[in-house]
């Protein structure tokens, strides 16, 4: 793994980041705070590889909490609508790049890095003073670096955060996502399908199809040290049993797990101050 694609891994972490380690349930918050972060994460390959890179990283940390345009514990959004439980995004993600040095992919093409960008609706289910459960509803068009289109994705998913999980450790947050990604064709041949050019013995032709990418389950335990440090581990559980793809000979592995330990030390704050 060359050095360029190492800082777009980190590039991916930083959307990991923010949703994990920091509850921010005060009634206001700086407009920005900076650090650094720090940890060791273990992901695969792709969705559905059998490698997986286990990496000790250490990247700056950002958090913007503007009016419109925001960077925090949700992620990277361009907030556009918000009114009484309702809120309407531009929701962004990444798709890390995959070399032809991973085995089931070998003499392929590389996957080149991709971008995904779109609106997505969001809605409180229910609020209380310790719990939120609410409803996302992405839909994101994907490039690549080259600037080719790739696709769609959608990813709707049920989201539930609860603070003060324990009376003598009011500063810990426990947050679960259970969801699925529904894929575009074009999405789902960039990663699955098999060319007639590239079949060999052991990896048929396969061309994929529209429909079921994946289910998934996240869970995040994050715990306030104090006011500049925080802590935390995540694992995500994704599952390709039930995708529309899972025959093709590029998924060697339906069912795989992603973890990450961190900590996040922030030591810088603007004056400003803004609601949550």
């Amino acid at each position: 793994m060359n050095n360029s694609f190492f800082a777009l891994l980190c590039l991916a972490v930083i959307n990991i980041y923010p949703t994990v380690l920091q509850a921010e349930e005060a009634e206001k918050l700086p407009l920005w705070e900076a650090g650094l972060a720090g940890g060791v994460f273990s992901i695969p390959h792709y969705v559905g590889s059998d490698q997986r890179y286990t990496l000790p990283l250490a990247i700056p940390y950002i958090v913007y909490r503007g009016e419109i345009i925001r960077a925090d514990r949700d992620g990277l959004r361009g907030r556009l609508f918000d009114n009484h439980g309702i809120s309407l995004d531009l929701d962004f993600s990444f798709g890390l790049p995959v070399r032809s040095s991973n085995k089931a992919r070998q003499g392929m093409p590389d996957l080149k890095l991709t971008g995904q960008v779109g609106p997505q609706l969001n809605v409180i289910v229910e609020k209380s003073e310790k719990s939120t459960l609410s409803l996302h509803l992405p839909w994101r068009l994907a490039v690549d670096t080259s600037g080719s289109y790739v696709g769609w994705v959608s990813e709707p998913s049920l989201r539930y955060k609860r603070y003060d999980l324990l009376p003598e450790l009011h500063k810990m947050t426990l947050r679960l996502e259970a969801g699925f990604l529904y894929a575009s064709q074009r999405y789902n041949q960039t990663y699955y399908a098999v060319e007639p050019i590239y079949a060999t013995a052991t990896r048929p032709t396969y061309q994929a199809k529209q429909g079921m990418h994946s289910y998934f389950l996240d869970t995040s335990l994050s715990y306030n040290i104090d006011d500049n440090v925080s802590i935390a581990t995540v694992v995500r559980m994704r599952s390709l049993a039930g995708s529309i793809n899972r025959n093709s000979p590029l998924v060697r592995q339906r069912f795989y797990l992603s973890a990450g330990i961190g900590m996040v030390w922030s030591f810088m704050f603007s004056d400003e101050m803004v609601l949550r």
